[in-house]
């Protein structure tokens, strides 16, 4: 199980390959504000697509966001924080750096971002190698670098 914030599920929607997640960690829960942010507008890359993949599991999260949560990061990625912390500590599959750090080391959350699960997919053979989705991705506009570069 993974809980989803709305990068990935459009990185993978733009790659055509939704179902990796579905195949590597059988169920996928996504919060409401990150189902309205990534389906709201059918005009958003990958909203179509996300819209259609059924077996993605729209739940709530019972806790509210706490302030921290709120004043830092999105409304989707704090919910996807508290989604995660009800569920036991599932996965967090977020790419935003900030939102990454607040999970690992103001919760203790495990987190996985795009690139981890793409990573992740090769190493299972569903994907034959990691460098044509990243290209793929930056190519669409994507951002896949998760630190800026030192000088």
């Amino acid at each position: 199980m993974i809980v989803a914030d709305s990068g990935p599920l459009i990185a993978f929607a733009l790659l055509r390959q939704l179902d990796l997640l579905r195949t590597l960690y059988k169920s996928v829960l996504v919060p409401p504000a990150v189902w309205a942010e990534v389906t709201d507008n059918l005009e958003r890359p990958g909203a179509v697509e996300i819209r259609e993949a059924d077996w993605l599991e729209r739940v709530p999260a019972v806790r509210i966001a706490d302030a921290l949560l709120l004043a830092e990061l999105g409304l989707g990625e704090a919910e996807a924080i508290c989604l995660s912390i009800e569920r036991g500590g599932a996965q967090l599959l977020v790419d935003e750096r900030k939102a990454r750090r607040i999970a690992r080391v103001v919760y203790n959350l495990p987190v996985r971002g795009t690139i981890g699960t793409l990573a992740a997919a090769k190493r299972a053979g569903l994907i034959p190698a990691l460098r044509p989705p990243l290209v793929d991705l930056v190519a669409r506009g994507y951002s896949v670098c998760r630190r800026p570069p030192q000088y």
